[in-house]
């Protein structure tokens, strides 16, 4: 070997060993952005930045699965996907706020004794309201009590045509699979019961005879407990009710069964290739997405299988396929519904500092309703302990007089022009009705909406690690890439995500001292169309999944409530349109008030799937 070759390999080693074992790589050179405890900066700007994500489905989709779950995808493709879509924004700034775990904010005023059942006057709720002849409208629980009372229908009539319509919604072309278990004699013993009890003039509850569904994400008797997936929770069927189905089963409601879902509650749209499932469709056009994740929930009120279904929310899950399904969906203040038996046996709840249950329903009436009826201290739930009475007397009064409504315009314009339009006529309205409508500008939007990402999958990948561990191949593809992201979130990311949630709160709390709700779109894009590939493999979030999930962080980030509620439908293909409507912690009365406003404004339109259980 020459001397040239002799120098030139001694400094390839050199600069080799420089490289690898000299050069600094941990926390190199950064311009960080300073803040202030609990001052935005003015000069910031609007800043939520929309997301740019390919749609990938099909054969593609298996083939970038087995990439992100590969050496190249954890160290490579990964952390340059999330640096791209800006979710190491937090890592630059030096935030002073100590972390927030639970969005639990305290109150003034007496609080719901330990256990109690709500005894909120549903009265005015539950009284049968005239309605246009020309309108259409789902068949409420009002309607329901009226035909028991009157004795026109029983429940056990409504029941049978209940179990009709869900079998005959597997039939149709394609099938609706918004109800994915069910048993014929478990939903006629309840009925019977029911009915014997209008018989004897002493029903438990408005929910009395009521038929309602819940999400196979949460536990009822005796259905298996599967949260969206064809290999957990398979084996044995739940023994023991979740609370939220224990109360709805004290109240004498008919449970039909378990809903369909977005497996493992990881997506916006409902799509779930599962054999054991299917993809849930949309009433108002089945080749479109329900939404998700609650997607059989809102398809089976949307469709009129029932008049109120359960979801969760953890992103979304209960406001997106409501809005998305033409329905009505409410999560109230974080801890405000219990969550025990929502998690898979013997694992963590998946989305535990995020996660509300919560309603949806055919009208925001019944919405109230169930909410009352599930809402409370629940000794096994550690997060709702301390919350106060619910109220909601004058919940029916449309005159606005003296409520103030925020709204941030770059946010809610941020939007498909159709629902921009749709949502200035819905606030003209509210205008009409007595409100002052008060501009707002919610500071630090894109670090909430990274705070809410990183603690949704960091939450949700550490609950499920074993499961990820021994199912890998039986979860659905899109489970695997999402799941994959757990790779590129240190700890360091999880804890500022924690930090800008306590500004992000006390954000809110000063907003919501000068306005009493704030209205943003229910979600920023029309259902997305369903396709083929998407049916059969699934398919990954991409730009119109960011859209459609615009406007649902900050409720969850935050522990806020939210009601999504219809506002009209596109003129191009007759999908619904949606409002939000989100007020201060515990402040759902002002909110529903607002929501009833809103819905008694709108027309609304009947789905091409529907089944009428009393006409």
């Amino acid at each position: 070997m020459d001397v040239g070759a002799s120098l030139f390999l001694l400094g390839s080693s050199a600069v080799a060993v420089w490289f690898i074992f000299v050069r600094r790589v941990t926390g190199g050179p950064t311009k960080f952005q300073r803040r202030k405890t609990g001052k935005a900066d003015p000069a910031a700007g609007y800043g939520l930045k929309p997301a740019k994500l390919p749609p990938v489905t099909g054969f593609p989709l298996k083939i970038l699965t087995t990439l992100i779950n590969s050496v190249f995808g954890t160290k490579i493709l990964i952390p340059h996907a999330y640096k791209t879509s800006n979710g190491n924004l937090l890592r630059k700034i030096v935030i002073p706020e100590d972390p927030t775990m639970y969005p639990i904010m305290p109150f003034d005023g007496p609080s719901m004794p330990l256990g109690s059942k709500s005894s909120t006057d549903l009265t005015d709720l539950t009284r049968p309201r005239t309605k246009a002849q020309d309108d259409f409208h789902h068949w409420e629980v009002a309607d329901f009590i009226q035909a028991y009372t009157s004795e026109t229908m029983t429940p056990t009539e409504v029941a049978e045509r209940a179990i009709k319509a869900i079998q005959d919604s597997e039939r149709s072309k394609p099938p609706l699979r918004a109800i994915v278990q069910y048993d014929v004699a478990e939903i006629r013993k309840m009925a019977a019961a029911s009915t014997e009890r209008y018989r004897k003039n002493a029903p438990l509850s408005p929910l009395d005879g009521v038929p309602v569904c819940i999400k196979e994400e949460l536990a009822v008797v005796p259905y298996y407990h599967r949260s969206g997936t064809d290999c957990l929770g398979c084996d044995t069927p739940a023994s023991v009710d979740s609370t939220v189905a224990a109360k709805l089963r004290e109240a004498g409601a008919v449970i039909l069964g378990t809903a369909n879902m977005h497996e493992l509650g990881m997506g916006v749209t409902g799509c779930n290739p599962n054999k054991l499932h299917g993809t849930a469709k949309n009433p108002y056009n089945p080749q479109y997405f329900t939404g998700g994740s609650s997607s059989g929930s809102a398809s089976a009120v949307g469709a009129g299988i029932c008049p109120i279904a359960i979801g969760t929310d953890a992103g979304g899950s209960i406001r997106i396929p409501a809005a998305l399904c033409g329905v009505v969906g409410l999560k109230g203040t974080f801890g405000r519904v219990s969550d025990h038996g929502g998690k898979l046996p013997d694992t963590p709840c998946e989305c535990a500092s995020i996660l509300h249950v919560g309603p949806i329903a055919a009208s925001v009436r019944d919405a109230a309703i169930a909410f009352a009826l599930t809402a409370g201290p629940d000794p096994k739930y550690p997060h709702g302990l301390n919350q106060p009475i619910i109220d909601f007397e004058n919940l029916d009064n449309t005159n606005l007089t003296g409520i103030r409504v925020g709204v941030d315009w770059r946010y809610l314009r941020h939007s498909s022009n159709c629902i921009v339009a749709a949502c200035e006529k819905a606030i003209e309205h509210l205008e009409r009705c007595g409100a002052d409508i008060v501009d707002v500008q919610i500071p630090e939007l894109e670090e909430a909406r990274i705070a809410h990402t990183c603690i949704v999958i960091t939450e949700m990948a550490t609950a499920l690690a074993e499961s990820f561990s021994t199912m890998y191949n039986k979860l659905t593809l899109p489970t695997r890439g999402l799941l994959a992201m757990r790779e590129t979130i240190p700890a360091y990311d999880y804890i500022q995500a924690m930090k800008q949630r306590t500004r992000t709160m006390n954000f809110l709390k000063e907003i919501f001292n000068k306005v009493d709700v704030i209205i943003t779109p229910g979600t920023g894009a029309l259902a997305p169309r369903t396709s083929l590939g998407a049916l059969t493999y699934g398919r990954t979030p991409d730009t119109q999944d960011s859209a459609i999930m615009r406007f649902m962080f900050l409720g969850n980030l935050a522990g806020i409530p939210g009601i999504t509620v219809p506002i009209g439908y596109s003129s191009s293909n007759n999908l619904p349109m949606s409002l939000q409507v989100q007020a201060g912690w515990w402040q759902e009365s002002v909110m529903l008030r607002v929501a009833h406003a809103v819905e008694r404004g709108t027309k609304h339109a009947k789905p091409q799937v529907h089944f009428s259980l009393l006409g």
